[in-house]
């Protein structure tokens, strides 16, 4: 499992970018909280979320202070961070993460 950097910028053209890059690989313990959610036609459709549990180290707690700024790649996939949850003794860092595939409607 990989720990990403995500940085967000704008290219020639006006169009948004992200850009990807490593910063550290580890392991997690991973649970699935659930597979191909949909709320509704107007929010996000949500195709896996999964919870990654952490050891409580400095960059996992710089990644749990700016979500936005972090991504995890997981069996090849990008998946980015909604919540955090830190254990009260501080041992462990648990994300819960999201997977979107594009995909069109035919």
């Amino acid at each position: 499992m990989d720990v990403n950097n995500v940085t967000n910028g704008i290219n020639a053209f006006g169009e948004y970018t992200t850009t990807i890059t490593k910063w550290f690989s580890t392991r997690a313990l991973v649970s699935e909280v659930n597979g191909n959610l949909k709320i509704s036609e107007k929010y996000r459709v949500y195709e896996d979320l999964e919870w990654f549990t952490f050891n409580y180290t400095p960059n996992m707690k710089s990644v749990a202070e700016n979500q936005n700024l972090h991504s995890i790649t997981w069996r090849n996939k990008d998946w980015r961070i909604v919540e955090t949850k830190e254990s009260n003794d501080r041992m462990h860092i648990t994300l819960m993460c999201y997977r979107n595939d594009p995909s069109v409607r035919v």
